[in-house]
């Protein structure tokens, strides 16, 4: 049976708690050329509404980090979408979405289609946390356009994947997460997978595809490596899904981006470009980390970070 109605690929109403917000997100990872990106789209049933877009690679300072901030009116959809130079059209749930957006610095364009259904967390055994969101879908696939920004044109072509959530995101109920994606070339290895520490309880959701047939994750028993600053620099996985087969994946940084979201809690989501490996075969992927900024503060202060 689908977690999803037929219009959860629309702008999601305001229900009872008044905090209703859709968000979106596409990315990939270009690991002959160092280099990852990533395009985040939120707007709340009241109006108020963001986007970024931010490419970054081995230097310590992004290529480009682009931030629009304003409001979206109430009956503008996700299907016909025009906000402060962002264009998105999307044709149908788990189809392809057009977006393309231009400034005085980037000029934007790409087409991401799906390589399977979209998946909802609801389908693995830890569920979705009501913190969260109210429902989310992912979904792996591939990009294809460009991104034109200081003189240099860059192909978006090859794996990527995206996410649309909606809900009331509470910043503040998880201590920590990891959220990740990885594919090889050929798309005949995908992984999707989020690991999420909250109020002391330890949870994991996401998927494994493997030629095609995609299968839930059941648990993720993981270790990362850190540097001095806690930002994150290598994982592995062992990820068994719910039919028991094992998958094992390695992530290397190759690039780092600090994206603080200014709430009363100090959030910081740090995103990672990474090579990597799935059971041996080359692959590439995002590695994206959630702290609050007083713990890794105190971290670093103590010498903890080893």
């Amino acid at each position: 049976m689908s977690r999803f109605s037929p219009r959860d690929y629309l702008r999601h109403p305001a229900d009872d708690s008044g905090r209703m917000r859709d968000s979106l997100f596409w990315q990939t990872i270009l690991p002959e050329q160092k280099l990852g990106f990533q395009a985040y789209l939120y707007l709340t049933s009241a109006g108020k509404a963001g986007f970024n877009v931010v490419l970054w690679g081995e230097e310590k300072r992004p290529l480009l980090l682009e931030l629009v901030n304003g409001e979206i009116p109430a009956g503008m959809d996700l299907d016909a979408l025009s906000f402060e130079g962002l264009e998105l059209r999307k044709t149908g749930f788990g189809e392809p979405a057009r977006v393309s957006y231009r400034s005085e610095r980037v000029e934007l364009d790409f087409t991401f289609t799906g390589s399977h259904p979209p998946f909802s967390y609801h389908d693995n055994p830890d569920g979705l946390p009501a913190w969260f969101a109210l429902n989310r879908y992912e979904q792996t696939g591939r990009i294809e356009g460009s991104i034109r920004t200081g003189g240099r044109t860059i192909d978006l072509s090859g794996m990527a994947h995206r996410d649309h959530s909606w809900g009331n995101r509470n910043w503040g109920v998880p201590q920590h997460w990891k959220w990740l994606c990885a594919y090889t070339p050929d798309g005949s290895r995908m992984i999707n997978g989020w690991i999420w520490i909250a109020r002391g309880e330890l949870g994991c959701a996401g998927y494994v595809v493997r030629d095609g047939a995609l299968t839930p994750i059941a648990t993720i028993r993981q270790h990362g490596t850190y540097r001095d600053d806690m930002s994150q620099d290598t994982l592995r996985a062992e990820i068994v899904d719910t039919s028991g087969e094992t998958c094992l994946l390695e992530l290397q940084r190759f690039g780092l981006v600090k994206l603080p979201t200014k709430d009363k809690f100090g959030t910081l989501i740090q995103e990672a470009a990474c090579t990597g490996s799935i059971d041996g075969a080359v692959a590439a992927g995002q590695y994206e980390t959630h702290w609050q900024q007083a713990y890794l503060d105190h971290l670093v202060e103590s010498g903890a970070t080893r």
